[in-house]
């Protein structure tokens, strides 16, 4: 098979090779937040976990594109939620850059190793007070796209396979 192949959205997938290689993605999009971590941020900026999303979130959608080829749907949802979650990430790109430049001593702390655990830390800290409670509840809305692809991930892989059309 073509590597070039593997890139495109067209072509089909069955239940079992996606749900292999999207658990695979999503394995891997969870590791990538070591790429925040202080000594990646300190040297190269926020710039590889940007990269690193970017082609995971093109891996996400080209193997939810194949599968919903080989249920016989569209993949405009799957594109809408791409889009989502490519927001979503540029939102925590903009908050870590915020929060790694005003902490003092450029963000070395380890809790950076894990984003999310990093920014609920500084959401609940005693010194946010009142406005600690819309933080998190902005943070739980920002992990909404998380929700939403695993949803999605979920109910793709369930579709029966349709036979292909001649």
């Amino acid at each position: 098979m073509n590597a070039l192949a593997l890139l495109s959205p067209s072509g089909r997938l069955g239940r079992g090779p996606f749900a292999l290689a999207v658990l695979v993605v999503y394995l891997a999009s969870f590791v990538s937040q070591v790429l925040l971590a202080a000594p990646v941020t300190g040297r190269a900026g926020l710039w590889p976990f940007a990269l690193a999303q970017a082609v995971l979130i093109w891996a996400w959608l080209v193997l939810h594109a194949r599968r919903l080829h080989d249920t016989g749907q569209g993949i405009g949802l799957a594109i809408g939620i791409a889009i989502v979650y490519l927001l979503m990430i540029v939102l925590l790109l903009l908050i870590m850059a915020v929060v790694t430049t005003t902490e003092p001593g450029g963000g070395a702390s380890l809790l950076q190793l894990f984003a999310v655990r990093y920014l609920f830390k500084i959401f609940t800290s005693e010194q946010l007070g009142a406005i600690g409670y819309w933080l998190v509840g902005f943070a739980a809305l920002m992990l909404a796209p998380v929700v939403i692809s695993l949803g999605f991930s979920i109910w793709t892989a369930t579709r029966p396979s349709v036979p292909p059309k001649p």
